[in-house]
């Protein structure tokens, strides 16, 4: 073991629990691990960083700047959630005949118009509707980062939104 990866080894056994406990408290438990692991990588692609005075400091530091991104992250997630549902009506409670049948319209034309997305742009948007996965799960399951999760998400939804909604005034098409 080189004399870096014994640092790292070493301030991982040293730091890791409580480093994960302080990404929990701002992130939740799902996304503390991610936050803990993507702390320690920017920290081994810091140079010199075995010979930093207060490492402990430092890991924290990356920990809560990430965790200040992963908030940011599930604002937006929130919101394009928060749109879906409020496109598709699933917030309605109404379930008339017409109300049937007008669902089953828009549903044909939602199919029809995911059909026009990118395969993994659409899988992306599907794993999402559909299985209620998170960006970072899609992610990991399709062997991408988040930020191109994160982009296929907002391609996707522009798109339906386009097709359902048609041009709106001051927005470029």
């Amino acid at each position: 073991m080189s004399a870096p990866e014994a640092v790292l080894a070493g301030l991982y056994q040293a730091h890791a629990h409580e480093l994960h406990g302080f990404a929990r408290r701002r992130v939740g438990r799902q996304e503390a691990e991610d936050v803990v692991q993507d702390a320690y990588l920017h920290l081994l692609q810091k140079d010199g960083f075995e010979t930093l005075e207060h490492p402990r400091a430092f890991l924290f530091r990356i920990a809560s700047n990430l965790a200040v991104d992963a908030a940011r992250k599930t604002k937006t997630r929130t919101r394009y959630a928060e749109d879906e549902i409020e496109f598709l009506g699933l917030g309605s409670s109404a379930a008339g005949p017409e109300t049937t049948v007008d669902g089953a319209i828009v549903a044909h034309r939602f199919h029809a118009c995911l059909k026009e997305l990118p395969a993994p742009c659409r899988e992306a948007f599907l794993l999402s509707l559909t299985d209620d996965l998170t960006h970072a799960e899609i992610a990991r399951r399709l062997g991408v980062s988040v930020r191109t999760i994160d982009r296929h998400m907002v391609r996707a939804l522009n798109h339906v939104r386009r097709r359902f909604q048609g041009p709106q005034k001051g927005r470029a098409a």
